[in-house]
């Protein structure tokens, strides 16, 4: 599946995760695996309910975080494809 910055996200109900200052944790109840994760990216897993595109989070992020909006965009495109390889997130809609 191609993710793009059109898509939107949802955790899946199975995966918990918990944002600490600078880094978060995510822990998949199916495969009881946890994975500790940036900054950044802990603040996308918080936005992906299924309501926001990647674009919306991105812009978000931005304005959050001192960094350029496509070194956002490269990276949650990146952190959102292994979200959905791995089974913690999925793309809501068409």
């Amino acid at each position: 599946m191609t993710i793009t910055l059109a898509t939107r996200l949802a955790v899946d109900p199975h995966v918990r995760f918990r944002r600490f200052e600078d880094e978060g944790v995510v822990i998949n109840q199916k495969t009881a695996e946890a994975i500790v994760v940036s900054e950044v990216a802990a603040r996308l897993l918080e936005m992906a309910d299924g309501a926001r595109s990647l674009e919306e989070c991105a812009a978000l992020i931005g304005e959050e975080f001192d960094t350029d909006r496509e070194t956002i965009e490269r990276d949650l495109l990146r952190f959102a494809s292994e979200l959905v390889e791995n089974g913690i997130a999925g793309v809501v809609g068409p």
